[in-house]
């Protein structure tokens, strides 16, 4: 599975989905025209009350439909429309423009805490936590949506940097491990291969189509109120209810073209996610009877709070029920033959729970348990490696599970808590040299925040020993605790690291790897941040941006000159520029460097690979994989929004 192909491709169905939008506007302007037409004719000024209707339209002198209709009211009628659907677009989009977290409260989801004592909540943190370190992607927040006993789930966000994945009570309540695996490696799918962003212009697009019913509501509501004062006021009152009704009939279309736009993209997508979760994790048993709970659970995968409706097409299976005009996802049948050829047909049948019970015989931190969760997450990994870059399997198990098992369990539990996920990230940063240490801590006490001082002084020891290749693993473990910050404290937390980072008057690359990683990841949580659009289709347009990370990656990496230029040049030609030049070290700023980056980002989905993977070559020209290598392709690959290359020998 070529997830990047698949960005391509949800790419090119984001024009379908507004093709199909522009044809169902040019539809909704010419029956709303008509309908306005025929209203007119029905409840002609003439008319004094509706018994007089029926006497009128018998009239042998009533004039034709023609007569009702001008070019003048087809352009107003029509710029009407328009600009309504336009507007509410407008001011869908700018909600949404917030990420995923937007639509997860939207559906009435609560973010579950990184330090909750929940062991059904622990267990899907854990989950989602381990598919996030093996693919190389950020760990999302989680959302619960404690309401919902039905079991489904969805993924949701604009960029892999403000994605969240959101299960209800239900499926947490219902699956056990290996099936969350399954729907999280389905939902992780939905990140990779761009449907998210599809599915929230989907949300925005068919929003304006819809609102047109609800203007319609409200018009019925006020002609029906005033319908009862008296008999020279009907007539108009008449008017009002007429027009209603017709905007309701024009709405009641616009969620049937809506239904039909959604059927008609995501039902694929679906398929193609399941297939995904199963290259993922490596067992269709997980994927499989996840389906099987759903088909053959008591109260099924419906959702019942009121944004259900714009948000169906999100979520793993049916959450509007039989009574939905189109059926955005396919049959649960079909999907679970699709991966299981041989199913006998029958559902695994399960009664919901009145009470949320806690699972038991499952130690949360027990060393076996998290060596069998290291190697499912390593698992995930190397499926999707392998689906990229044909790279050992067995190799990525191993470094996977030693990565998750070496980081000390007290810090690991830190980076689950906002006040102790800063201290890490503070305490990565303090400096060998003594006056510069303190300065930096001067500048943490700085922040008012009553024990972080104290707690970056008490865990400085321990930060400073840990194994320089598990620095980048603990700062992805403090994503999710971050996000848990008010903006506020945000805005002071960015401010002090700032501090932190220049108190030595020098930018090292470790520091704008790791203040790379925290900003791009945090940013859409608390500011305004414009994505990356693809304007660079081939890498010849990008070649000298090319050229300056590729050769900043070869000096970190070699000593040796010689070497730095041949690692250089296997990264070049992996990338297909076969003529690039090294460039020198005094050749180029740290301010050159950034902004070579920032170019590179914005790539089209299907170049950003072979570009990470010539990156990739050069670094393993040495057979020799030192952490600032990691760290920098890291920082380059979050940047770049792409799932970061293993690199194993």
């Amino acid at each position: 599975m070529n997830f990047f192909a698949e960005q391509d491709q949800a790419r090119r169905h984001s024009k379908y989905l507004i093709l199909l939008f522009v044809l169902a506007v040019f539809c909704l302007i010419a029956i709303t025209n008509l309908v306005v037409v025929i209203s007119y004719w029905i409840m002609d000024g003439q008319v004094q009350g509706y018994a007089q209707a029926a006497e009128l339209l018998q009239h042998a002198g009533k004039p034709g439909l023609a007569h009702y209709f001008s070019w003048q009211s087809f352009g107003k009628i029509s710029l009407m429309v328009t600009g309504t659907i336009t507007l509410v677009i407008g001011y869908k989009w700018l909600q949404l423009s917030a990420g995923g977290k937007r639509v997860a409260e939207s559906l009435g989801g609560q973010r579950i805490h990184p330090n909750t004592n929940n062991a059904n909540e622990k267990r899907v943190l854990n989950v989602v936590e381990e598919m996030a370190l093996a693919s190389g992607m950020p760990v999302p927040a989680v959302y619960l949506l404690r309401a919902e006993k039905g079991i489904n789930a969805f993924a949701a966000g604009n960029s892999p940097a403000d994605a969240v994945i959101g299960v209800t009570q239900g499926a947490i309540e219902q699956f056990d491990r290996e099936q969350l695996q399954g729907v999280v490696a389905h939902e992780f799918s939905h990140i990779l291969n761009g449907d998210m962003r599809l599915n929230l212009r989907m949300i925005a697009l068919l929003a304006g189509i819809v609102f047109i019913g609800n203007i319609g509501e409200l018009i019925m509501r006020a002609g029906g109120r005033h319908g009862g004062y008296h008999a020279t006021k009907r007539s108009g009152d008449a008017r009002v209810f007429m027009l209603g009704l017709a905007f309701v009939i024009i709405g009641w279309l616009g969620t049937f073209f809506g239904g039909l736009i959604k059927a008609a993209i995501s039902r694929q997508r679906e398929f193609l996610a399941d297939a995904s979760a199963v290259q993922f994790t490596r067992n269709p048993q997980g994927i499989a009877n996840a389906l099987k709970i759903i088909g053959g659970y008591q109260a099924g995968s419906r959702v019942f709070n009121v944004n259900t409706g714009e948000a169906s097409h999100m979520f793993i299976a049916e959450a509007l029920g039989s009574w939905a005009s189109f059926d955005t996802h396919p049959e649960i049948e079909k999907r679970i033959r699709r991966i299981e050829p041989g199913w006998d047909g029958k559902m695994i049948s399960r009664k919901m729970r009145i009470e949320p019970q806690a699972q038991t015989g499952q130690a949360l931190h027990g060393e076996e348990t998290r060596k069998g969760q290291a190697a499912m997450a390593a698992a995930a990994g190397a499926a999707f490696v392998a689906a990229q870059q044909s790279q050992s399997f067995g190799s990525a198990v191993a470094a996977a599970e030693n990565d998750i098992a070496a980081i000390p369990y007290g810090l690991k539990k830190l980076a689950h808590e906002p006040l102790g996920a800063s201290a890490l990230v503070y305490s990565l940063l303090l400096d060998a040299d003594k006056q510069t240490a303190e300065q930096q801590f001067a500048y943490i006490e700085l922040c008012k925040v009553k024990g972080l001082a104290l707690l970056c002084l008490q865990i400085k020891e321990d930060v400073a020993a840990l194994q320089y290749s598990l620095r980048l693993p603990l700062i992805e473990l403090c994503l999710p605790a971050l996000k848990m910050m008010s903006a506020e404290q945000y805005k002071q937390f960015k401010n002090t690291l700032l501090l932190v980072m220049r108190a030595d008057k020098k930018f090292e690359i470790f520091e704008w790897c790791l203040f790379q990683l925290v900003r791009h990841y945090l940013a859409p949580e608390f500011e305004k941040v414009r994505s990356s659009k693809p304007q660079y289709k081939q890498a010849k347009q990008v070649a000298e941006a090319y050229g300056i990370v590729l050769s900043a990656l070869a000096h970190y990496g070699h000593q040796d000159e010689q070497d730095q230029q041949r690692a250089f040049n296997k990264g070049a030609n992996t990338a297909g520029l076969y003529t690039l030049s090294f460039v020198p070290e005094q050749a180029y700023t740290m301010d050159d460097f950034v902004k070579a980056v920032n170019q590179l980002a914005n790539c089209y989905p299907l170049l950003k690979p072979k570009l990470l993977k010539g990156f990739a070559e050069c670094i393993k020209h040495d057979a020799v994989i030192n952490p600032v290598e990691q760290e920098m392709l890291a920082a380059i690959a979050a940047v770049m929004d792409c799932p970061q290359p293993k690199l194993s020998l």
